[in-house]
């Protein structure tokens, strides 16, 4: 069908490839893309009539890197949720720097991570390198922390013509053991990913990687908390601790309640130590 829809467009331009994930897809996409801006639609989303235009208008107008608005969820039709808007606040509608924005969304509890929504200059992320990661969940929350901490304008305009389909069978909703141990082990790598991110930077910049990297981190607990299975959850948690993981987290977070949390992470990881060493005739414990 594409193929067909292609041959009849000479702008448009089909690539098949193997599913990698969305990170892959949209790197083929801006490898291929030639115009002076790229944005993205997830394949179950929609946008109104008016989505690209706007965005483009703003862009333009304010010699922008990245231009943002604001959208719907919905369930199966467009409009079918009203009440449940993407942005909840009221945000400045001017030129600022992406630092400015990153932290003023993040001060505020209302950092977005994704990257629809959005229209971004191309040759700005060609000049930043900037790229998906493949091969792992949230891709996206990196892309944004990257774009908007090197973007030099960024503007908002609250017009909602993004639709966000709101899927329960999707893999960051799935109550199987497989994916919850799949989106620990994304929330692990993203946080380490921001760390290393924060290290190799200095200034407002650093800060406001670790002060994400805190708080995906502290997503990954709640995730660790909802397992289930016990022994998985001290599987995990020894594993983080060998890791240094809890410790360097431990550090980071500054909100005594989420210690807290961390500190039973390293409860559980210590009884796991403890039924290691006792497991002498077979040298581990089993946490299958």
């Amino acid at each position: 069908m594409l193929d067909a829809y292609a041959a009849t467009r000479s702008h448009v331009k089909v690539i098949h490839q193997a599913n990698g994930g969305p990170g892959k897809a949209r790197n083929a996409g801006m490898d291929m893309a030639a115009g002076d801006y790229v944005l993205f639609i997830d394949a179950d989303d929609a946008v109104s009539i008016h989505h690209i235009g706007d965005l483009h208008d703003l862009a333009v107008s304010l010699y922008l890197d990245v231009a943002m608005c604001s959208g719907w969820r919905f369930r199966e039709t467009p409009g079918d949720c009203d009440s449940e808007p993407l942005v909840t606040r009221a945000w400045p509608q001017m030129a600022m720097s992406g630092i400015e924005w990153f932290t003023l969304t993040f001060n505020e509890g209302e950092w977005w991570g994704y990257p629809w929504m959005t229209l971004i200059r191309r040759d700005f992320l060609r000049r930043e390198a900037i790229r998906f990661a493949e091969g792992t969940l949230l891709e996206d929350v990196l892309w944004n922390a990257l774009v908007q901490s090197k973007a030099t304008r960024v503007a908002y305009t609250p017009k909602q013509s993004y639709y966000y389909r709101k899927t329960p069978g999707s893999l960051l909703n799935d109550g199987t053991l497989a994916a919850k141990l799949k989106r620990i082990n994304s929330y692990v790598a993203l946080t380490k990913e921001l760390w290393r991110m924060a290290d190799a930077n200095t200034g407002e910049v650093s800060v406001l990687y670790r002060r994400l990297a805190a708080y995906e981190g502290r997503i990954l607990l709640a995730c660790l908390a909802e397992l289930g299975s016990l022994r998985k959850r001290i599987a995990v948690s020894r594993e983080l601790f060998h890791q240094k993981f809890l410790a360097r987290l431990f550090r980071e977070v500054e909100i005594k309640s989420h210690r807290k949390r961390i500190a039973r992470a390293y409860f559980f990881a210590l009884l796991g130590e403890m039924v290691w060493r006792l497991d002498e005739n077979r040298g581990h414990a089993d946490f299958s």
